[in-house]
Parts: structure tokens; sequence; C-alpha cells
């Protein structure tokens, strides 16, 4: 299980956020047309009373700063190839798990996704704790450690599931024979693939083009342009495009938009109510 947590500064998060999660085009339904919603300290059925709590809790901060951590966007992932194994109940549990190791005080909205074959869970997190106006961070050695945990959790009630991190490097155990015969030969990583891993989370996680770029910045990724165009990154050497890849920029620039659409729509709403 991968798991992965970014922090959001911008004030737009608090709705942005929370409307990528229950509203984007690669929300989970099974066969019968259900998901599920995880609302844990969070009362109300829309993106605007949920934007509304995260930002009424958040005014109860002890410390402020120009720079706090508003919310935080955090992910468990899962290898395609437990695709016949996971349910939605699975997930829910593993979730529901997740939230109880980390911090059962905080405000959380969670629900899963599924693209390109991956299902995973997105999930927001306060940046404070529920009521108290304490900062919701936490070192990253707990960290590490939470992320043991809610694995062992997974090994231990779903051992079925073969999607274990390697931590430390931040992939999955490679699955195929060919790809381990490979790693027995050269004793190295097929850079191609382990590029595309660490961009798919990435662009699985970003809520706009310029948050992707962002994210790319923070592991070390350096771009490149082509005739005016952002067109690949660079890894270890070489030069990579993102379209060669399989992800299509354009999707992402489709989702600033409509977010921008519907924090308008939701402006003139308010200014109606008045």
């Amino acid at each position: 299980m991968i798991v992965k947590s970014l922090s959001r500064k911008d004030p737009n998060c608090f709705f942005d956020l929370p409307d990528y999660i229950v509203n984007e085009t690669d929300r989970l339904y099974d066969k019968h047309g259900k998901s599920f919603l995880i609302k844990h300290n969070l009362r109300g059925d829309t993106v605007e009373e949920w934007a509304e709590q995260f930002r009424e809790n958040d005014q109860l901060r002890k410390v402020k700063r120009s720079d706090s951590v508003l919310v935080y966007h955090e992910m468990l992932s899962w290898h395609k190839k437990d695709s016949d194994s996971l349910t939605m109940e699975k997930m829910k549990d593993m979730t529901e798990k997740y939230i109880q190791l980390k911090n059962p005080n905080g405000m959380y909205l969670a629900a899963p996704h599924y693209d390109k074959g991956h299902y995973h869970v997105h999930i927001c997190t306060s940046g404070v704790e529920y009521k108290s106006g304490t900062a919701s961070r936490i070192s990253k050695k707990t960290y590490a450690e939470l992320k043991q945990a809610i694995q062992g959790y997974q090994i231990q009630k779903y051992p079925e599931l073969k999607s274990i991190e390697r931590h430390g490097k931040g992939d999955y155990i490679k699955v195929t024979d060919r790809e381990y015969q490979q790693k027995q030969k050269t004793g190295r990583e097929n850079h191609k693939d382990e590029l595309r891993q660490t961009l798919r989370r990435c662009f699985s996680f970003a809520i706009s083009k310029s948050d992707f770029l962002d994210q790319l910045k923070e592991l070390g990724l350096e771009t490149y342009d082509r005739s005016g165009g952002l067109t690949g990154v660079w890894y270890e050497g070489n030069k990579f495009r993102f379209s060669r890849l399989g992800f299509d920029l354009s999707q992402l620039t489709e989702r600033s938009e409509r977010k921008s659409r519907l924090r308008e729509i939701r402006g003139t709403e308010l200014y109606r109510k008045r």
C-alpha cells in the first residue's frame, strides 16, 4: 500500500479538495452504483457545508502563521494486481483504521477513486484538530511509523492483498517476470516504469497543472519545454515525455477550470442569499 500526504496552504483548498474528492470523474462506484464517503467529525452533505466547517475549525488555530498548513491531501493506493481482491468494504475499513491510527481528533473527508487500473482513496485532513486549535502536524518519524502500522494492519487482516510498499523507496514490489529477471540481471529499477509510478501518484493528487509542477519540484524533478510548451521531465539523466508516459496535462487544466467555475457559481449563490 502506498501512503502519501501533501500539505495545502491556499485558502481555496477548503472547497477545492473536498470537491475534488467527491465530484472528480474517477470517483469509484461499484456495479450497483454505490460508493462510500467517510465524514469524521464533519456534518452535512454538501461541499459547501464541509468547506465552511474546515474553515471555521481552522480559525481556532492557537498558533497562527501566514504559511500554516490548512489541510492535508492524503492518499492510500493499491497496485492494479490487487484489483480482483479489493472491495469497497476493505478500502473503507483500512481508511477508517488509518484515521484512528493517525489522529481520531482530526476532521476527515474520504472517498475511493479508480484510475488506470489503480484503486486509491483520497482523504482531506484538517490542519488543526477538531475544536482544539492544536495543529495536526506530525514528525517524519511518526509518519513513517504510521505508514508501517497501516501496512501491518493490511498484511494481518487482508493477506490476499499483495501491494506492499518498499519503505524508503516509495515503490511497489514488482510483479512481472520480465521486470523480475531484469532486476536480477542488472540490479537496478526500470527507470521509465519507476518514473511513471511516481508521476501517477503526483497526477492523482494534483488539482491543477501548477500544483502538479509544484509536486515535481518537491521531488527534485526538473521539467523541460519544447516549442514553448511543457513537454516532459528529466529523470536519471534522460528526458521522458509526459505524453509517452501516458499523461495528458490538459486534464489538469480542465480540473483547474472546473474549480474556478464552481467557485464563481458558489460566490454568486452566496451573493444572492444576501
